[in-house]
């Protein structure tokens, strides 16, 4: 989360004038850690499970082993330090991971006993350990008492969870309503620790980023909530929802991916939707019309996974196939597509890609064999 403070300075001498002028001339600048030297042999990253991005960027591999690298101001990457990461380092020794989400500024993760870990930035109790001090390790929430989780969503600043009996827990701010329990309004409104969501205990998938939240219950229906800004809940408006609203689009979803301002779901049939802001063509649908409800993406039934970044979409089929639309910028795809495009554009051919990871800056796919591949 970045922070900007206003600094109001009463100017009464010339002196006190030369300072504000030299300091405002030199520019402040927060404190960032620095980058960890480069070891003369890197760590060897195993084959990727999973990949879960925004300011840094975690991985599972397929021995259970977790690795990290990226920004550590909060102590993101596990590693007992605030040391910026340029290259993948293991963070402990446990062979045990099975679910990883990297939010802004803090990451959350499942082992595979149920545990529920958390740790970076906790301020209004993202961490949900009941403080709201930083933890540069990870740190297991409400241990012993006998807790097993099932799956864990990282929004900026919140974090919602689903226990292996179905039920709905969530921490954090809540702002714009992103917890689902009904609050809003206010920057007092947030939950230290662990606090269920309503009294259904039939949630299967959640998944969240920013301000707001989207879940998947057992029977395959859509639900959302939060910050809606762009429409990107998908229910028809631009309002705000502080509890769980019904997205439109039957019960067949299978899979959420939410960016900064538009959402996509594949559902069971292999379709693929969209929704929210369309300013660059980033849902897909040929336009750039933005879509208040989801719209089918073409006419392809057979997509695997879809990951969403700021102004980009990337995706992939049942033949291995990997497409990206939307602002397909230099920055992201190094020439990989030819111009920004408001349809899936196959990029790599040459590959068989089985799932993708988007941040705002950087994108991520992984092939069959593991092998993961920056792009951009």
């Amino acid at each position: 989360m970045i922070v900007k403070t206003l600094i109001r300075i009463s100017v009464s001498s010339t002196a006190t004038l030369l300072f504000v002028l030299l300091f405002t001339a030199c520019g402040y600048r927060p404190s960032v850690p620095p980058p960890r030297p480069i070891p003369e042999v890197l760590p060897e990253l195993p084959p990727v499970y999973m990949i879960s991005t925004t300011n840094n960027t975690m991985v599972i591999g397929t021995d259970g082993t977790l690795w990290a690298k990226g920004d550590n101001i909060s102590g993101e990457l596990a590693d007992g330090s605030t040391i910026r990461r340029t290259f993948f380092d293991q963070v402990g020794t446990s062979t045990d991971w099975a679910y990883v989400d990297a939010g802004r500024g803090h990451v959350v993760a499942v082992s595979e006993d149920g545990g529920l870990w958390a740790w970076g930035n906790n301020h209004r109790g993202r961490l949900g350990n009941n403080t709201q001090y930083d933890s540069h390790v990870p740190i297991r929430i409400l241990a012993g008492r006998g807790i097993t989780w099932s799956a864990v969503a990282a929004g900026h600043t919140h974090t919602v969870a689903i226990q292996a009996d179905g039920s709905l827990w969530a921490w954090g701010n809540n702002y714009n309503g992103q917890l689902g329990n009904g609050e809003s309004g206010s920057f007092d409104i947030y939950k230290l620790s662990p606090t269920q969501i309503g009294t259904s205990t039939d949630w299967a998938h959640v998944f969240a980023y920013g301000w707001r939240t989207m879940a998947i219950k057992t029977d395959g229906s859509l639900w959302g909530w939060g910050s809606n800004d762009h429409g990107n809940l998908g229910d028809g408006t631009r309002e705000a929802r502080p509890y769980p609203t019904l997205i439109e689009g039957g019960t067949s979803w299978v899979t959420i991916a939410l960016g900064p301002r538009h959402t996509l779901g594949i559902k069971t049939d292999g379709s693929l939707w969209a929704w929210g802001d369309n300013w660059n063509g980033r849902l897909g649908d040929g336009t750039t019309t933005s879509r208040l409800s989801p719209v089918q993406v073409g006419t392809y039934t057979d997509w695997t996974d879809v990951a969403a970044g700021f102004s980009y979409t990337i995706a992939t089929r049942e033949d291995g196939s990997l497409w990206v639309w939307g602002s397909q910028t230099p920055l992201f795809f190094g020439g990989l597509a030819e111009r920004d495009s408001t349809v899936p554009t196959q990029i790599h051919p040459y590959e068989h890609w089985v799932s993708v990871a988007a941040g705002n800056n950087r994108a991520f796919a992984v092939t069959q064999d593991g092998r993961l591949l920056r792009l951009g």
